[in-house]
């Protein structure tokens, strides 16, 4: 749903957003400063995986051209795995540890 304030086109996801995959299948993670915890979260997994010797993609959203190119509905925080969408959830060390466990 978008309230229009004047005769444009209406937004709308693009064809790679609405697949929600992606062709990398080790662990990956978009994200966008918006939320002020993110940065926090993504120094904090970055130290985790190189502590565990995980490796861990993060691919920052930092520009309106990455973000209508983003591989799902989810701009601000997405988690992929197997190249498959998992959650939207802002993972710390101990989220990731529990999401990683269960797959």
């Amino acid at each position: 749903m978008a309230l229009s304030f004047c005769d444009s086109e209406a937004p709308k996801f693009n064809d790679n957003a609405r697949t929600m995959k992606i062709d990398n299948q080790e662990f990956t993670i978009y994200y966008s400063p918006e939320c002020p915890y993110v940065e926090y979260e993504v120094k904090e997994l970055t130290e985790y995986a190189k502590e565990n010797n995980i490796k861990i993609n993060f691919i920052k959203i930092d520009s309106l051209e990455k973000a209508k190119n983003v591989p799902c509905v989810f701009n601000n925080w997405a988690n992929f795995s197997n190249g498959e969408f998992l959650s939207n959830t802002i993972l710390n060390a101990n989220s990731f540890e529990k999401l990683i466990r269960n797959q």
